[in-house]
């Protein structure tokens, strides 16, 4: 039986750890002779066999159906093939006797039943390998990319550190970062064609385009440079399997730069960048990892109509972890649930004038009894300042420079506690300078934002739609499809308010402080719990005001100076 000896090494990463082709053969030939088995010819191929079409294998092939080889001799099975088309031609040739022995230096494969089942169950494990390799290496390329890191190979002026591979970071390249930056210069410019600075990089500045066969390099091709002149890479942004992603590269080009200059190539078309802007980008995380909520666009033909429809769906990131699930929620299911949420923290209508014009009321009778106290509070700090000049007159007088009228220790104990009652009552004082006109506004913003909100977030666009939940909720998360979020005590506060229905669309009147005969006994008392929780709420602003004083602006009016733009 005269054997053929089959030897193949991939070029690709896969198979590093594989034997060289020289060594392969080398230690067939030591089986060979050991086993005593005649060897007709070698093949040798550097090709991979993930895939049909591979020349060397091919031709064994043949020499196998015209008789003139009955086995091969290969170092494993998963030399032979690794796809399923070329493992049913090696078994189909086994079966029909073709191939008499398949022999590697663990295992011998001939034609019988469980031969042929081990082989093709070798076979089918080569193929499993193969397709857990590439989705292995897939994910990896596509979590690389949403890190900010483009994967493959660095455009010119960039090269790679020499991190672990999968997990290298792109930087400039000492030797052409510099001298690339010069080509954008010479474009900017205005005064120069593409061809002459094609010439003036070649001929003068003698660039050369690093090559892995040629260490000399290479010169800088006229495509080359159209590619480094419409790469978005060189500004920060870089697309990967059509979708957009922000680099942490340095940039070596701005935005601007980047336009202006494929306005000058005449691709201003091309050259934009396409900008989706997506309404909660940057507004939730993923409830399972942690990582930020990511958001994508994607486009459907309808086949009835031919229409192309836009759909933008959100799901984690993957940033903290690469294994979460990536459940997607589309907008429009993210828009009704927060809508929902939006509803269980609005009050009801008709109850907005009634609620100003209590605190309105209220503030009139705190500024009565401020003023009373203001004038207790200066005329308190007049008769300090008299006794700390008479405290220190004593101190000084001639009569008392042994001390016997007011000792040392004496005088700095009694000054520090006139001082000390000085600085706290000053503090009482500019607080009752301040009216306290911009908490009763922000009061009464957040009752009307809470009033509102829905009707806002509906008719709103992204940014509005976005302050909007920024403003009403903290630990905003999106889990399993399901929008998690917590409404900010202020509002949740509000929320929580028990409206007594007999004032609803109703004007405020201060005799109903008195209680007011003709209510019931429930009525004064659903009316009591009312102004008390309108208190609290109050109370809670002027505490905080510093924290809520940028609502966002109300739909269809201006806003005032404690309204941030959104």
């Amino acid at each position: 039986m005269a054997f053929c000896i089959y030897a193949r090494k991939s070029t690709e990463s896969n198979d590093r750890q594989v034997l060289s082709i020289e060594a392969q053969v080398n230690e067939l030939k030591q089986v060979a002779r050991k086993d005593k088995l005649k060897i007709a010819k070698v093949y040798t191929e550097s090709q991979s066999a993930k895939s049909t079409g591979r020349p060397i294998f091919d031709s064994m092939i043949k020499e196998l159906k015209k008789g003139k080889i009955q086995g091969i001799l290969c170092w494993k099975i998963d030399r032979l093939t690794r796809n399923l088309l070329d493992g049913a031609v090696i078994s189909d040739l086994l079966e029909q006797g073709y191939i008499q022995e398949i022999r590697t230096p663990m295992q011998v494969y001939r034609n019988n039943g469980i031969d042929r089942l081990m082989s093709g169950i070798d076979m089918l494990f080569a193929r499993k390998f193969i397709d857990d390799l590439s989705e292995n290496v897939k994910r990896g390329l596509k979590a690389k990319a949403e890190h900010g890191w483009m994967p493959g190979r660095a455009p010119l002026g960039y090269k790679s550190d020499q991190g672990e591979k999968g997990f290298r970071e792109i930087i400039p390249d000492p030797e052409l970062f510099d001298l690339v930056r010069r080509l954008w210069d010479l474009l900017l410019s205005g005064v120069r064609s593409v061809p002459e600075i094609l010439q003036i990089a070649n001929n003068q500045w003698g660039f050369r385009v690093p090559s892995r066969r040629n260490k000399a390099g290479s010169p800088l091709g006229r495509s080359s440079l159209y590619n480094i002149f419409t790469n978005p890479f060189y500004y920060g942004l870089f697309i990967y399997q059509g979708k957009e992603y922000k680099g942490k590269h340095k940039p070596m080009i701005t935005v601007q730069e980047f336009q202006h200059a494929q306005e000058l190539l005449g691709r201003t078309d091309r050259a934009k960048p396409k900008k989706y802007k997506f309404t909660y980008t940057g507004s939730f995380r993923c409830a399972k990892c942690g990582s930020m909520i990511t958001s994508e666009q994607k486009h459907k033909v309808l086949k009835s109509t031919g229409e192309t429809r836009s759909y933008t769906y959100y799901h984690c990131s993957l940033g903290k972890d690469h294994n979460c699930s990536r459940k997607s929620i589309t907008e429009s299911e993210l828009d009704a649930q927060i809508k929902d949420m939006i509803a269980e923290i609005t009050i009801p209508d008709g109850y907005l004038q009634w609620i100003f014009k209590y605190y309105e009321h209220v503030r009139g009778k705190e500024k009565q009894k401020d003023s009373s106290q203001r004038k207790w509070i200066e005329k308190s700090l007049s008769e300090i300042k008299v006794k700390l000049d008479n405290l220190t007159n004593l101190m000084i007088d001639p009569e008392n420079n042994d001390h016997h009228l007011l000792s040392t220790h004496d005088f700095s104990k009694r000054k520090s506690e006139l001082l000390e009652l000085k600085t706290r009552l000053e503090s009482q004082l500019e607080e009752k300078h301040t009216d306290g006109r911009q908490e009763l506004e922000l009061t009464k913003e957040a009752f009307e934002f809470a009033l509102y909100a829905r009707v806002w977030f509906e008719k709103g666009n992204a940014d509005r739609k976005r302050a909007i939940i920024q403003k009403l909720f903290s630990n905003r998360e999106i889990g399993d499809q399901k929008v998690l979020m917590t409404a900010k005590s202020h509002f949740d506060s509000i929320s929580k308010l028990q409206f007594p229905s007999y004032i609803k669309n109703t004007t405020f009147e201060p005799a109903v402080l008195g209680l007011r005969k003709g209510k019931t006994e429930a009525q004064r008392t659903q009316l009591s719990n009312f102004l008390r929780q309108l208190d609290d709420v109050r109370t809670f602003f002027m505490r905080n005001s510093r924290a809520f004083n940028d609502f966002p602006p109300r739909p269809g009016r201006r806003s005032n100076q404690n309204l941030a733009k959104c």
